[in-house]
C-alpha cells in the first residue's frame, strides 16, 4: 500500500504555512491566546484537514485476482451425426455425457453448447437429439473468437466436420488462440449417394427454339458406376442418358436439348436412378420451370392512302422473323388484299396507317360495331397513326373505342412544334433506354402536329410544347383486355430521317420497340423473367435466383433480392448481372424450412422497381445426408493451428489427461480517495460541532 496526492502539494504546503503565520499574528493581536487556546487548536486542526483533503489524497492498495477459466464444449447435433455406422446414436450420446461427467468429477469449470444451423445450449438443458438439418461450423469458430483467450481455458469440439452452411474454416485466424481439442466422429469412408446437384436452364425461351438443359450429377461411391439420368415433361419421358461416373464426390455434366411446342410455363423433371444402400434418395430428382413465349405474332397494316410512313412502317416493324403481317392498301376503291382475310384472321395487333380516309370513311363507319366485336373477342391491340389524309370524324369514331376523343384547341396546330418524352415513360417502360432518349430530347427536331386528343383516359408518353400548353403526341390506353396506342403526327417518316445521325444512333428503335412489345404482349406482361433454379430446396442449401430481361436495355444494372418469411423481411442479398450470359443471378441460404417468398428489385441510377416476385419451398433438411463421413483433414489442421489435439472417437478417453484447470491471474491497484471516506467526514463533523460548543461556552455566539 502506498500514498499519493492527485495534485502537486508544494504550493499548497507553502500556502498553508503562510496562512498559519497570518492567522497566528491576527489572533495574537485581538484575543487572549490562553483563554481561547482550545478553540484555536480545533480550528487549526479543521483547517489542516480541509487543506489536506483539498490535495485529494489517495491510498493505493495492490491486489491480485485469480479466477478459473471455463472450457467451452461444442457438440455437433446435426442429422449426419446419427447416420454413421459407428458409434450408434445411443453410444454417441452416452459417450458425450461421460466426457462431461469426467470433467465434473475433476471440478473443471465448463460451458456446454450444441450447434447445427445455429448455436444454443439445448444439450445442457437435456435436449440430446441429433436432428439439426444443417451444420454451421463457422458459427462455432466465431463464438471461440468472441471469447478470446482470457475468457476461456480452451475449447473442445465434438463433430464429424461436415459443414454445409456458413463460412469456411479459416485456420490462420486461430494461430494465437487457446487450444482447440477436437473429437472426430464417424468413419472416413463416405456413404454411397447420388444426387441431382443442379439444372442449368434458361428462365424463358421462345416456342420452337432449341434450349439446352445442363444437369450436374454428383456421386459418392465406387468409380465407374453406371447411372441413368432421365428427363420428363408433364410425366412424359423426353429423353434418358447413361453415364459412367468416376465417383469420389465427382460432378458429371449431362446435357439435354428441349424444343417446346406450346407456350406458357413448362415444367421439367430430371431424375437419376437410386443405387443400392443409398440412404438419401430425396436428392435424386429436381424440378425446373421454364416460361415459353410465343414465336410468331400476326399483324395487320391497314393503309387508307399510301404515304411516306407506309414503307417506313413495313421496313422498321415488320422486318422481323417473329412477325407475319397482312397489308391492306386502299387504292382505286379496292384493297390490295381482300378484306375477307382481315375479318377471318386473328391478329395480335392492327395498325391504321393514314386510315380511314374520306374515300372509305363511310365503309369503315359501317364496320365500327363488328370491328369492336372482333378486337374484343380476339384480344387484339390497336394502333392509330395519323396521316395527312385521315377523315377526322371517322378517325375519332375509332378513337372512341379506346375511350378517347378530340379536344378543341384554342390555337392553330397545323405547324411544326417542339416535343419531348414525358415522365410517364419510365413508369410505363422501366429500364428501356429512356436515359438515352432524355439525353438528346432537347435536340429533337420539331415535327408537324395536326390533332389534339383529350388525354383524360390515356397515358401520355410524349407531347408537344406550345407556350405553356402541352398537346399529346404519343398516347397509350388500356381498356379491359384491349391495348391501344395513338401517334398524332403524320411526320413519323420525317422524324426517322431527321434523326439519322450519330447523336441519335437507335432513337427510333428505343422509342417504338417497347411500344410494339407492349401492344402485342410479346413478353407476357413482363419486362424481366426471374425464377429459382429449382422449386424445392433442402434446409441448408444455397438458393439461386436467375433472371433475364425481355425488353432490350442499354442500362441493365445490379439489383437486390428481398427474402420474406410469413410476410416479414428476413434478408436482402445482392443481384448481379452477367453481361456475357445476359442474365442475372443472386444467391441466399435456405436457413429454415417452410415457404420463402422473394422480390427482385432492379436498381438503375435513381430508379428502382420490383420487377418480379416468386416463392421457393424449403424442406426439412436432408442435405446432412449428402456427406456422411468424418471430414478429418480440416479438423486436424484446426487443432494443430491452436496447439490442440485431434482424437478419433475411440481414443476420446485420452482427453482426460489433457483438459485440466486453468486460471487467469490479474493484478491491479485499488485507489481509495480519503475525501470519500465516511470516517473522515464524521471526524470533520465532530470537530465542527466541538467548535460550535466551545464558542457558545466562551460567549462568542
Amino acid at each position: 500500500m502506498n500514498f499519493e496526492f492527485s495534485y502537486n502539494s508544494h504550493f499548497v504546503w507553502l500556502f498553508a504555512i503562510i496562512s498559519f503565520i497570518t492567522l497566528y499574528s491576527a489572533y495574537k493581536k485581538i484575543i487572549d491566546l490562553r483563554k481561547f487556546r482550545f478553540l484555536i487548536l480545533i480550528r487549526v486542526i479543521t483547517f489542516a484537514i480541509l487543506l489536506f483533503l483539498f490535495l485529494d489524497p489517495r491510498f493505493n492498495i495492490s491486489y491480485q485476482e485469480v479466477k478459473e477459466l471455463p472450457w467451452n464444449i461444442y457438440i455437433d447435433k446435426s442429422l449426419s451425426m446419427a447416420y454413421h455406422s459407428k458409434p450408434s446414436t445411443v453410444a454417441l450420446s452416452s459417450g458425450i455425457n461421460n466426457i462431461i461427467n469426467q470433467l465434473d468429477k475433476k471440478a473443471i469449470k465448463k460451458k456446454v453448447y450444441s450447434f447445427g444451423s445455429d448455436l444454443d445450449t439445448s444439450w445442457a438443458l437435456g435436449e440430446k437429439k441429433f436432428s439439426h438439418g444443417s451444420t454451421n461450423l463457422g458459427i462455432v469458430l466465431d463464438h471461440i473468437k468472441s471469447n478470446k483467450n482470457k475468457n476461456s481455458a480452451g475449447s473442445l469440439i465434438i463433430t464429424d466436420g461436415q459443414a454445409n452452411i456458413g463460412k469456411e474454416l479459416n485456420i490462420v485466424d486461430f494461430s494465437h488462440y487457446n487450444p482447440i481439442h477436437i473429437i472426430g466422429v464417424g468413419d472416413t469412408a463416405p456413404f454411397l449417394d447420388v444426387a441431382i446437384k443442379s439444372i442449368d436452364a434458361p428462365p424463358v425461351i421462345i416456342k420452337g427454339e432449341n434450349a439446352e438443359l445442363i444437369v450436374s450429377v454428383t456421386y459418392s461411391g465406387e468409380p465407374n458406376k453406371k447411372l441413368s439420368i432421365m428427363l420428363y415433361s408433364q410425366n412424359k419421358l423426353m429423353g434418358s442418358k447413361v453415364i459412367s461416373s468416376s465417383g469420389n464426390n465427382s460432378i458429371d455434366k449431362v446435357r439435354f436439348m428441349i424444343n417446346p411446342d406450346q407456350t406458357g410455363e413448362m415444367t421439367y423433371r430430371v431424375q437419376v436412378n437410386a443405387i443400392a444402400d443409398e440412404i438419401n434418395i430425396q436428392n435424386n430428382k429436381q424440378i425446373v420451370s421454364i416460361q415459353v413465349l410465343k414465336n410468331i405474332y400476326q399483324i395487320a397494316l391497314v393503309t387508307g392512302a399510301p404515304n411516306f410512313n407506309t414503307q417506313f412502317l413495313k421496313k422498321n416493324i415488320f422486318e422481323n422473323s417473329k412477325i407475319k403481317f397482312d397489308h391492306f392498301i386502299f387504292r382505286n376503291n379496292s384493297y390490295s388484299t381482300p378484306l375477307k382475310r382481315f375479318w377471318d384472321t386473328k391478329y395480335d395487333l392492327i395498325i391504321f396507317d393514314n386510315h380511314p380516309i374520306k374515300e372509305n370513311s363511310e365503309e369503315w363507319n359501317s364496320y365500327l360495331r363488328v370491328f369492336a366485336k372482333k378486337i374484343l373477342s380476339q384480344k387484339t391491340s390497336l394502333a392509330l397513326i395519323a396521316g395527312y389524309d385521315i377523315h377526322k370524324d371517322s378517325f375519332e369514331a375509332y378513337l372512341k373505342l379506346m375511350g378517347l376523343s378530340y379536344k378543341k384547341s384554342i390555337i392553330k396546330l397545323e405547324s411544326e412544334l417542339p416535343w419531348a418524352i414525358t415522365e410517364n415513360w419510365d413508369r410505363t417502360f422501366p429500364f428501356t433506354g429512356s436515359n438515352f432518349i432524355n439525353e438528346f430530347q432537347k435536340d429533337f427536331p420539331p415535327i408537324y402536329s395536326g390533332i389534339n386528343i383529350d388525354e383524360n383516359n390515356a397515358n401520355v408518353l410524349a407531347d408537344f410544347s406550345i407556350s405553356e400548353m402541352k398537346v399529346p403526341l404519343l398516347l397509350l390506353s388500356e381498356k379491359g383486355p384491349l391495348r391501344f396506342a395513338v401517334w398524332t403526327s403524320p411526320d413519323l417518316n420525317k422524324l426517322h430521317f431527321k434523326t439519322q445521325n450519330e447523336n441519335y444512333i437507335n432513337l427510333f428503335g428505343d422509342l417504338f420497340n417497347p411500344i410494339v412489345t407492349w401492344l402485342m404482349r410479346t413478353n407476357n406482361e413482363k419486362s424481366f423473367y426471374f425464377r429459382s433454379v429449382k422449386n424445392t430446396y433442402q434446409q441448408g442449401e444455397q438458393i439461386s435466383i436467375i433472371g433475364k430481361p425481355i425488353i432490350d436495355s442499354r442500362y441493365r444494372k445490379e439489383g437486390l433480392i428481398h427474402i420474406y418469411s410469413n410476410d416479414s423481411l428476413i434478408n436482402t442479398k445482392q443481384l448481379f448481372y452477367d453481361s456475357n450470359k445476359k442474365s442475372y443471378e443472386g444467391k441466399f441460404w435456405a436457413s429454415k424450412a417452410g415457404k420463402l417468398d422473394y422480390k427482385v428489385e432492379i436498381l438503375d441510377e435513381e430508379k428502382s422497381r420490383i420487377v418480379s416476385e416468386g416463392e421457393v419451398h424449403v424442406q426439412e433438411s436432408q442435405i446432412e445426408l449428402n456427406k456422411v463421413f468424418l471430414n478429418e483433414i480440416p479438423l486436424k489442421k484446426l487443432a494443430n493451428a491452436t496447439n490442440g489435439s485431434f482424437y478419433y472417437w475411440d481414443s476420446r478417453e485420452e482427453l482426460s489427461n489433457i483438459i485440466s484447470k486453468r486460471f487467469d491471474r490479474s493484478f491491479g491497484i485499488k485507489r481509495i480517495a480519503m475525501k470519500k471516506t465516511i470516517g473522515v467526514i464524521i471526524f470533520l463533523l465532530a470537530l465542527l460541532s466541538l467548535d460550535w460548543l466551545l464558542r457558545r461556552r466562551l460567549g462568542l455566539l
